[in-house]
């Protein structure tokens, strides 16, 4: 009789055990599924490693701040400083704007028909862009997706110390039939960039920029010679 009610105890001891094992293994599954969260930072960047939720991806998140400085040698010397501001749209898609301020000196550009010698003029230009630039991340998952080609309007604003005056002595070398006196003139100089580029990180929000660009509506009267050259650097937020 002793056997009997040991064989029977078993019998309800074995379910039971069972039992248990099956609900320690539905919290382990379970568990994971509840805590862990869709990570939404930006591809290439860094996952939160603690328990905490990954920051999302928010409007300040898409916002890059940099610039770029642009230097040329020859006909048309000179440097320029760019700050800028841009944001991503569209996937690999970024939109920008920025500040120019630039130094140019123009090499040879009058000559003097009094004292049979060319002129050479240095100008203070203040302007402005906005470009569109897409990064072929979406394309390569590696060096390659740092790529990316670049569309670009600018407006700049300078003055010459030099003004129309068809009984000028200073003859326009690019323009022959075009004579000046010394004096004052505006212009203003619109191009439009195409070309593309190659972005290199430096840390994880750090990054620089190598730009070639052609200038489609070059003339004598632009301050670039092609193609334009620009090394930037950025800091995302």
């Amino acid at each position: 009789m002793s056997k009997l009610i040991r064989y029977f105890l078993l019998l309800l001891i074995i379910p039971l055990g069972w039992t248990g094992y099956s609900q320690n293994t539905d919290s382990i599954t379970v568990i994971p599924m509840v805590t862990v969260k869709t990570d939404t930072v930006q591809p290439g960047q860094q996952k939160a490693r603690t328990g905490r939720t990954a920051r999302p991806d928010n409007f300040w998140r898409r916002i890059a701040l940099g610039g770029n400085i642009g230097f040329q040698f020859g006909t048309v010397t000179g440097f320029n400083i760019a700050p800028e501001a841009r944001i991503r749209t569209i996937d690999y898609l970024y939109v920008g704007v920025g500040f120019i301020y630039q130094y140019f000196r123009f090499k040879d550009y009058f000559y003097d028909l009094t004292e049979k010698d060319y002129i050479s003029y240095t100008s203070n230009t203040f302007g402005g862009r906005i470009y569109a630039r897409y990064y072929l991340r979406s394309l390569f998952d590696n060096w390659a997706g740092n790529f990316y080609a670049h569309v670009e309007y600018e407006y700049l604003h300078y003055i010459i110390p030099f003004e129309l005056d068809p009984n000028g002595k200073y003859q326009a070398v690019y323009y022959p039939n075009d004579f000046y006196s010394r004096g004052r003139e505006v212009r203003d100089i619109q191009s439009i960039f195409v070309g593309g580029g190659y972005s290199q990180p430096i840390s994880n929000r750090v990054f620089l920029d190598f730009l070639i660009l052609i200038n489609l509506n070059d003339s004598p009267y632009s301050p670039y010679t092609n193609p334009v050259f620009r090394l930037g650097v950025g800091v995302g937020l």
